[in-house]
This record gives C-alpha cells, structure tokens and sequence, in this order.
C-alpha cells in the first residue's frame, strides 16, 4: 500500500484533495506546515538561482513526505512505496532521475511527480557584501564535521558552516563549536548560518535528511556564487558503512556519503545545470585516520566535548544525565574507536560506559549495535573478507584501483574497532 504527498509552496494551496497528505512550505493555509528560517538565504550576496531552489524545495517536500509515512506500517515494517507531488516547473522528466539515488539513501520506492508551477520561496534579509566564503562546509557538531571545518580553516579558507537542526539541544552544541572556530580564527574567516527546518511527524528514521541537509549547503553555496565548492567531511569508513550482520544490508545503514548516492545526486546537478562541486575529501581514511591527520589536533581535542556523534543524543536524559553522546549507539561506539586510536578515549564523557558496564551487552536496545560490532569483528578475525563487505554496502561507481583502496580501508577500519574492544579484557 502506497502514500500520496503534496508538499506546496505559497498562501494559497492548489487543489490537494488528490493525495493522502497534504504539506506546505511556511507561510501556508495548509494544516501541516514546515517551519524554516530560509530568511538567511536572503543575506548572500546573490538571489538563489531557479534551478537551486527547484531543488530545494524538491528536498523539502521528500523530507516531509518520508517524516509522515511510517515505516512501521509497510509489509516488512521498513520499505514504503510513495508518491510525492512536488512544485518543479518543467522538471517532469528528470525527477526520475533523481529518484535512482533517493532510492539507494531511503531504501523506499520513490514516485517523484512535478507540478507545472512556478517554485517560490519568500525570502528577506539585506545582504552582506563585507564578507564572502572560499567554500561551504557541512556542521552537523559531530568529530567529523568539526576535523573537516578544521582543516580547511588551517589550509587559508574562509570557511562558511552550514548545519540543519530541528531541535534546540543540536542547535546549541553546534552553535558553541561554531563560536569556539570563530574566537579561535576570527570572524573575518568563518562564520555559521544554522538552518532551522522543523516539521512535526512520528517517523523517526529520517534518512532523507541527508538528502535535505545537502540541498541547504546547496543554496547556501549558490547565494554566494556559482563556483563555490560544498564539503561534506565525514570518515570514509562511516560513508561506506559495510554492513556489520545481515540484518543491516540496503539502507538500514546510513548512506550519506556513500560514493554512489553521491555520484548520482552529482551527475542529477550537471544535467540541471547546477555547477557547484560536492566532495568529500576523507573518502579514503578512517575516523582515526582523520583524526590523527588533522591540521590542529590541539584544538580538536579542546573542543571534542562538544561534539555530538550520537544517533539520538536526547538519551542521555532518560538516563538522567545531561544531553550528549549515549555511549551504545553505533555512531558513539565508532567514535570511541576513533578516539582510541589516539589515547583520547574517556568512557566518563557518554551516558554509559559500554567498556566499564557489561550489562549492557544483555540489554535487548542498548546492547543491539555493541553485540553487532563485536560479532563482526570476531566473524573478521576468524576470516577477513573486506572485499565482500564492501560489495555488500552499495555499488560503487569507481575504478579497479580506486576500489582496491577502498578494500583496504574496510581492512583498517574493522583494525581500529578491534583494537579498541580489546581493552574490555573480559568484562563480557
């Protein structure tokens, strides 16, 4: 069974009484409304070009279509077949297109229809002409995030953060990393535009986030010149996310950067006519590699309290302790792996302490991802097969060689996990 969307923009709504669910972009007559501060847009130096707002509202309204179809109700209680109606004026052919990666991220089968007419967006803000970026970097307040903005801030660039939150407590971490960047190099070289996107719905896997997260680097990219290039820092270990059992294959793992989906979003932007490149330059390296490669470790140790790496970071608070990295979800254990690596590791800055408390390996919910990752390590110990892992991620769109390199991350990648496990010695 399929769901029909409608994700309008302006006042006054078409006739929607064709779809399911009807959504408007704010200001909106309609009852589900997206909130947004899209108003910082309006500070670039330029007016965002058609085809990049086509784009973005195209990414709205998946966003919002994937946030109110619950996954629960499809027949494995995870793929869902929906039908979203989208204000894309003479992109009726090309949608399709986009709808081979968006299916890869979400694991859903996407039917992307254009309306023909004209997208807007209102928009105010009086534009800044003292300043202008050398490039857009992602800030979602993780490591990763703040080791790429690092680094580049250390290679001369003027560095402008773009982050997408939806709740205040996210919102914070990432504005007080942002602060710490901007005493620490200055604000005539990086400044942070934090995009507050809101839109209350019960599903919970949000995997078109990515999706939405892009486009707002996109268009802030685009309101500062057509050349300007968007980063998105994160680990290749993580971007490939091999599948650690077999109940974690297709998109039950997050495919943010993973090379094909970002291939195929690439190739969606040359055929519209959009120019900015979309790269991401640790491809190659594990989270301890990146890590130990930075630019100014220093700094990044200073500030690694503030980072959140966590799968839901508002955990913490039914556990009562204060907001921050859980210490059992998938995310925080990688990051520990990470932090190992470099003798950084403190069990005392999560929630819970998965080395130094082993019921948690009995516990049906927080025990799930810390019993995957030691079953695949040891199944990689007992018979390594990186290659296999890597095949079972996604396609990969690239050359014998490039794949070879990527083999060998899978390899390092699992090293830096094992090693870090070993310090339980017994505890389980």
């Amino acid at each position: 069974m399929g769901i029909s969307v409608y994700f309008g923009v302006g006042r006054q709504p078409e006739k929607t009484g064709y779809a399911d669910i009807a959504i408007g972009l704010e200001p909106t007559a309609l009852k589900l409304k997206v909130h947004h501060n899209l108003d910082l847009l309006g500070t670039g130096s330029l007016p965002l070009p058609a085809e990049v707002l086509k784009f973005l509202l195209i990414s709205l309204g998946i966003w919002s279509a994937d946030k109110v179809a619950l996954r629960g109700l499809a027949a494995d209680a995870w793929t869902r077949s929906l039908k979203v109606s989208l204000p894309a004026a003479a992109w009726e052919t090309f949608l399709p297109e986009l709808a081979v990666p968006l299916t890869f991220l979400t694991g859903d089968a996407w039917d992307l229809e254009a309306r023909a007419v004209k997208p807007s967006l209102e928009i105010s803000g009086k534009p800044d002409l003292t300043w202008r970026p050398d490039c857009i970097c992602l800030f979602s307040g993780g490591v990763d995030s703040l080791a790429g903005a690092v680094d580049l801030l250390e290679d001369g660039r003027n560095v402008l953060l773009v982050s997408h939150y939806d709740f205040g407590q996210l919102a914070a971490g990432q504005k007080i990393l942002a602060q710490a960047l901007i005493e620490h190099y200055g604000a005539h070289r990086v400044r942070r535009w934090g995009f507050r996107v809101q839109f209350e719905a019960p599903e919970l896997s949000l995997r078109s986030r990515s999706l939405l997260f892009i486009a707002l680097g996109l268009a802030a990219a685009a309101v500062w010149g057509e050349n300007l290039p968007l980063v998105i820092p994160e680990n290749g270990w993580i971007s490939l996310n091999p599948p650690l059992t077999g109940n974690r294959l297709g998109s039950y793992s997050t495919r943010t950067t993973h090379p094909y989906f970002i291939s195929g979003l690439k190739q969606f932007w040359v055929n519209r006519g959009i120019a900015h490149d979309l790269g991401n330059p640790y491809q190659e390296v594990t989270k301890g590699e990146m890590l130990a490669r930075s630019r100014n470790p220093a700094l990044i140790r200073d500030l690694l309290p503030h980072t959140i790496s966590c799968a839901h970071p508002v955990a913490s608070r039914w556990l009562k302790g204060r907001q921050g990295n859980c210490g059992y979800c998938f995310p925080c254990l990688m990051r520990r792996a990470a932090l190992h690596t470099l003798g950084w590791d403190d069990g005392r800055q999560y929630a819970i302490d998965v080395l130094r408390q082993p019921e948690v390996w009995h516990n049906r919910a927080r025990g799930a991802d810390l019993r995957s990752l030691l079953y695949a390590v040891e199944q990689w110990q007992l018979n390594p097969q990186p290659r296999q892992l890597l095949w079972r991620s996604g396609p990969l769109p690239v050359d014998q060689a490039e794949g070879e390199k990527l083999i060998d991350l899978v390899g390092r990648g699992l090293t830096e996990v094992s090693r870090w496990l070993s310090v339980r010695q017994g505890n389980y």
